[in-house]
């Protein structure tokens, strides 16, 4: 079997590794794996560099037939295959290429990473027709593709969510000594982008109402220049200078999560399967996240984390104060994360059932 994921993208980003992660997986397990990119160095580079093959084609969308027959040209003696797509943007190339090649041992499968309605067009119709799987990240992003009917079999769905792959030994980041954070200070920490759709500026305004309490808020993360200069305002308007430390971009971000005390996701748009509450669950960590995406699905609020309403920045300062002050409950809390994660999370959990996409004996 050879699996031939299909990454469109023009830089490196979460997407291009999680197809970097599930590759080196897949090569673990006896499969031949091979990449379809656009001709973008660094990403060809990193993928090259696993030792994954690489085939550059310009994968310019529905109307780009030239990349569908070059695909085609690729696999038409592959043998038993799985084009494998990551947007529907893809899977309609992945679907063209299939009609063009002779080898009738080709499926098409796609996941989507996304929280958005289906399109119902004569156009994605067929597209749906052509799919012989469509994997969700979580029943979040499930329930709204079918918010809007689609003309697609049921059977063909299912619902997949996303793991992270863990290092097989793990020191935690100096964190405290490097930006001198007081020992008796909790340290709450978010990490991702710093972007205004992630709740930023509830975060600020919720750890404007803890000043009273020993903690230190680190934003491990980058964004747009504008907007990086907006929160730094931010926390100078609400008197916490000294109290948030901006860390910058930080790789690999799991060392400064594992020296945290317990993470946030205050996102204010829903989020199909979020993966930063799930170091942070890996690392035995409580969580505080908004209720609005796909983490109320693994988030238990009360019993591995906290969940609360987006864009509350009372109800995120309430949690957040909860675990400051409580430092048995963030320990049962992160304990029974950390005891969820290796259960039923992990990353081999997940691999076993993205497995079925391709019609692997178990």
């Amino acid at each position: 079997m050879t699996i031939y994921h299909i990454v469109s993208n023009k830089e490196w980003g979460g997407g291009e590794q999680y197809v970097y992660d599930l590759c080196q997986r897949q090569r673990a397990d006896g499969l031949r794996v091979c990449i379809f990119c656009k001709p973008v160095a660094d990403i060809v580079r990193k993928y090259e560099e696993a030792g994954i093959e690489v085939q550059s084609l310009r994968l310019g969308g529905t109307a780009d037939l030239g990349s569908a027959w070059r695909m085609a040209q690729a696999i038409k003696d592959a043998g038993p295959c799985t084009l494998h797509a990551h947007n529907f943007k893809d899977a309609f190339t992945a679907a063209y290429a299939r009609r063009l090649t002779k080898n009738r041992q080709v499926r098409v499968v796609m996941c989507r990473h996304l929280t958005r309605t289906g399109k119902n067009t004569l156009l994605y119709r067929w597209l749906y027709g052509q799919l012989d799987r469509l994997c969700f990240d979580s029943a979040l992003s499930k329930e709204m593709f079918l918010s809007t009917h689609p003309t697609i079999d049921p059977q063909k769905l299912c619902i997949v969510p996303t793991s992270i792959v863990l290092p097989h030994t793990l020191t935690p980041a100096p964190l405290r000594q490097e930006f001198n954070i007081a020992q008796d200070n909790v340290v709450a920490m978010y990490h991702g982008r710093l972007d205004q759709e992630k709740g930023l500026d509830t975060l600020i305004q919720a750890a404007a109402l803890l000043r009273d309490l020993p903690f230190t808020l680190v934003l491990v993360g980058r964004g747009s220049d504008e907007y990086t200069a907006h929160l730094h305002q931010a926390v100078t308007d609400n008197g916490l200078d000294g109290r948030v430390i901006f860390a910058g971009f930080r790789h690999p971000v799991l060392p400064y999560v594992a020296s945290a005390d317990l993470g946030i996701l205050p996102s204010i748009v829903r989020e199909g399967c979020p993966l930063s509450p799930q170091e942070y669950m890996s690392q035995g960590h409580p969580i505080v996240a908004t209720n609005n995406g796909g983490q109320r699905e693994y988030i238990d609020d009360g019993q591995n984390g906290l969940l609360v309403e987006p864009g509350r920045a009372d109800q995120l300062a309430q949690a957040l104060r909860r675990l400051i002050t409580d430092a048995p409950l963030r320990q049962k809390l992160g304990e029974q994360a950390k005891a969820d994660f290796d259960d039923h999370m992990n990353y081999e959990h997940y691999y076993a059932q993205i497995r079925t996409l391709y019609q692997l004996p178990q």
